[in-house]
């Protein structure tokens, strides 16, 4: 079933990443749109192996994330912007998506956690199959995978967040970075809690 869904789903895939860059960009536009297109059709091909439609979707957008990430990084270079407004802006644009993308992890995260916990309560009662817990573990066990990848993007970003205050004059801008890195901080903050409480659920899963 898996091998039906996967396969038209990763042609979309690279028909999408073939349109992901355009003749009319610059470099550093060039560089996010392709490193996204890729961690897209990583991500989506990866989760279509461990949970079909859904997988697949999720794996898109956090490959995605990755990648645009990782170009991004690249791009925020202040000598490929015409101002420091400009540089300032497509920072804290890279910010806002990665934060946003922090925060949906982290509430499926908390939703599989207690989806797991109440499957492991059902079964010690007898009232599910061990295979039915096994199956939630093994995407808990996915997700806590995908989270070490956020934990590292969200590390680099915190790096890049301090290093882009470090180069930027007093303005309006830099508060708005600010304003982001503490977004980020306590959404890495979260995601570590949340990672060490799924490692102990997995546990209590393992029947």
């Amino acid at each position: 079933m898996k091998q039906r869904i996967l396969l038209p789903f990763s042609m979309i895939l690279i028909l999408a990443m073939s349109g992901c860059t355009q003749p009319n960009m610059n470099d550093s536009q060039r560089t996010k749109a392709e490193g996204a297109g890729v961690g897209i059709l990583g991500g989506a091909l990866l989760g279509a192996l461990v949970d079909g439609k859904k997988g697949a979707a999720w794996g898109a957008t956090l490959g995605g994330l990755a990648g645009y990430a990782y170009g991004s990084h690249v791009a925020n270079e202040k000598a490929k912007y015409a101002s420091e407004e400009d540089w300032l802006n497509a920072c804290i644009r890279n910010a806002r998506i990665i934060n946003k993308n922090l925060k949906l992890h982290n509430r499926k995260l908390s939703r599989e956690i207690i989806k797991t916990k109440r499957l492991v309560r059902l079964y010690k009662q007898g009232k599910i199959r061990r295979a039915t817990l096994l199956k939630q573990k093994r995407k808990l066990d996915q997700l806590r995978r995908k989270s070490k990848q956020m934990i590292r993007m969200a590390r680099n970003e915190l790096k890049n967040q301090k290093k882009i205050l470090r180069n930027a004059r007093r303005s309006s801008g830099t508060k708005r970075v600010q304003r982001e890195m503490r977004t980020t901080s306590q959404q890495l903050s979260k995601l570590n809690r949340q990672n060490r409480k799924s490692a102990s659920t997995s546990v209590s899963a393992a029947v």
